[in-house]
């Protein structure tokens, strides 16, 4: 057993103790949980940016195609990007894994029912303009974002084989993407007029 290293670990666990005590009695609870949650909040303003500009970015940039990774703060789990002005027309079937029939609007609203919701109110609202002009958000993120996030136009792409399987992907209204350890990876290719988001295969 390598007791110099566990020495080390506890010192450290105790000098972080430590300092965090000493700071809730110089400042107080609220204004150090105060303090954590504004850097979280600026971490994900800081995200909600960057995966904003890079959809935007690469739409114009026709055949460009782009891995990204991002980096997500706090404790979510999942990303969903949904097409709002597919329609339910758009929406196609995607069967459960025991065969059970099930329409992508049955899917999404499985997966995320605020981003099913957000979808059919953009469908529904009256008036000129297309369903993507109609409401504020098109990125979901579970637990729910702080605030809405909405990228430029886009279309969506998912593989559900590896590379080697030469899977070629079914157009989908939407795609949701697990985040594992605060991270996931994305490839965006620009489409001229919009831009294809499409999961990372294994091996890719």
């Amino acid at each position: 057993m390598n007791t110099k290293g566990m020495g080390i670990g506890q010192v450290f666990v105790f000098i972080v103790a430590a300092i965090t005590f000493a700071l809730i009695a110089i400042f107080g609870y609220n204004a150090v949980s105060d303090f954590l949650a504004t850097g979280e909040d600026v971490e994900f303003t800081r995200f909600k940016l960057d995966i904003e500009q890079s959809v935007k970015q690469i739409y114009s940039e026709y055949g460009s195609v782009r891995k990204v990774k991002y980096r997500v703060p706090g404790s979510y789990t999942q990303i969903c990007f949904v097409n709002l002005d597919a329609n339910e027309g758009d929406m196609g079937r995607s069967p459960l894994p025991d065969g059970t029939p099930q329409t992508f609007g049955q899917e999404l609203q499985r997966k995320d029912p605020l981003a099913y919701d957000i979808w059919e109110t953009a469908q529904n609202e009256g008036g000129p303009g297309k369903p993507y002009d109609k409401v504020d958000q098109n990125v979901f993120l579970t637990p729910p974002a702080p605030v809405p996030i909405k990228v430029h136009h886009i279309e969506l792409r998912e593989y559900r084989g590896t590379v080697a399987e030469d899977d070629q992907g079914t157009d989908k209204p939407f795609l949701c993407q697990d985040i594992r350890q605060g991270s996931f990876s994305l490839f965006l290719e620009g489409k001229g007029r919009y831009t294809e988001i499409s999961n990372v295969r294994a091996g890719e």
